[in-house]
């Protein structure tokens, strides 16, 4: 019994001490505050957003030629861009800019999401 639990114990330990050493992945700098209202309306790619967002409705990174946006989207909408994500699909991306809690913040919230073939 003794063995047994001294066993699980180190094993434990060194599952501990693998997850202690796992890379995290930083989420993506936005290059800019972009003021709240404007419309967004692009074609890209979109990733599954990595990290804590500023704003909890965050789920998404928009990918772009060179810059990348976060999205956050309603339910109906995160359907068809987690499908683009796994797929790495383009998708076109349709929304309002919106502010965060915090003032470096800014995201898009989707309004339409499709699906390019």
């Amino acid at each position: 019994m003794k063995k047994l639990l001294l066993n699980s114990f180190v094993a434990g330990a060194a599952l501990a001490g693998m997850a202690g050493c796992a890379q995290i992945k930083k989420p993506p700098a936005q290059a800019k505050a972009v003021p709240a209202g404007l419309r967004f309306d692009q074609v890209g790619r979109v990733t599954l957003y990595v990290g804590e967002p500023c704003a909890s409705q965050i789920m998404f990174d928009f990918h772009d030629a060179g810059s990348t946006v976060w999205l956050a989207a309603p339910m109906w909408k995160t359907k068809t861009l987690t499908e683009a994500a796994n797929k790495n699909q383009r998708v076109h991306v349709s929304g309002k800019w919106r502010r965060g809690g915090q003032s470096n913040c800014s995201y898009v919230e989707v309004t339409i999401a499709e699906l390019m073939r």
